[in-house]
C-alpha cells in the first residue's frame, strides 16, 4: 500500500504509489473456529513494515499486533489485543487492550446487540511525540444496537486517564456515536 495515500482523494495515490515508492506492507496469520464465527472466534498475528516517508519526515518502522477473541455460550465475548511498534510514524510504541462483550437475548429481527467494556494501556511513540509524555490509560463502555441486519448504531463513552496528547489534563471523557452499514 502507498503510505502517502490520502483517503479524501484516492486517485491521487496513483502518482505517489509509482513516483515516491514509499510503501506500507503487512502480513497476517490467523485462525478461526468456523466460517459462521469468523469475526467472533479468532486469533491473529499481524506483522507490518512502513518505508521512510521523506517528504513527511517520517522514519521507517515495523511492528506486530496480536488479537484474540472468543465467543462463549453465545453470550460472552472476551478479547485481548496487544501491539508493538518500532517507529514508522505510529502513535503508540506499545499498547494492550482487554475487555468483554455481552450479547443479550436477541429480540425482533435484529440479533447482534452487544454491551461491551474495554480497558487499554498505551505508551506514546517517543520518536513522534518526544520523551516525557505519560502512558495513557483508557476505559470504554459501549452498546451496539443492531437496528436491522445491515445497520448498527453504537453509542459509547470513554474515559482517558493521563491523555498522552493532552498532558495538562488528568482525565478526559469522550462521548462517541458510530454507525455501520453493511450491504
Amino acid at each position: 500500500m502507498d503510505t502517502n495515500s490520502d483517503p479524501t482523494d484516492p486517485f491521487e495515490g496513483f502518482d505517489t504509489f509509482f513516483d515516491k515508492n514509499e510503501y506500507f506492507s503487512n502480513i497476517e496469520i490467523g485462525w478461526t473456529t468456523s466460517k459462521e464465527h469468523a469475526y467472533l472466534d479468532n486469533i491473529h498475528l499481524t506483522l507490518w513494515h512502513a518505508d521512510e516517508r521523506k517528504t513527511a519526515a517520517v522514519p521507517s518502522g515495523w511492528g506486530a499486533v496480536f488479537s484474540f477473541s472468543r465467543f462463549i455460550t453465545e453470550k460472552w465475548m472476551p478479547f485481548l489485543r496487544a501491539g508493538y511498534a518500532d517507529d514508522g510514524g505510529s502513535l503508540l510504541e506499545r499498547s494492550v487492550s482487554a475487555g468483554i462483550g455481552y450479547q443479550p437475548s436477541p429480540f425482533g429481527n435484529a440479533p447482534g446487540n452487544l454491551l461491551g467494556f474495554g480497558a487499554n494501556w498505551g505508551q506514546p511513540n517517543k520518536a513522534v511525540f518526544g520523551s516525557g509524555l505519560n502512558d495513557q490509560y483508557s476505559l470504554e463502555l459501549f452498546y451496539r444496537l443492531q437496528v436491522t441486519r445491515e445497520l448498527a448504531i453504537t453509542p459509547d463513552i470513554q474515559l482517558l486517564i493521563t491523555p498522552a496528547l493532552n498532558p495538562t489534563e488528568d482525565s478526559i471523557f469522550v462521548f462517541g456515536l458510530r454507525g455501520r452499514l453493511a450491504l
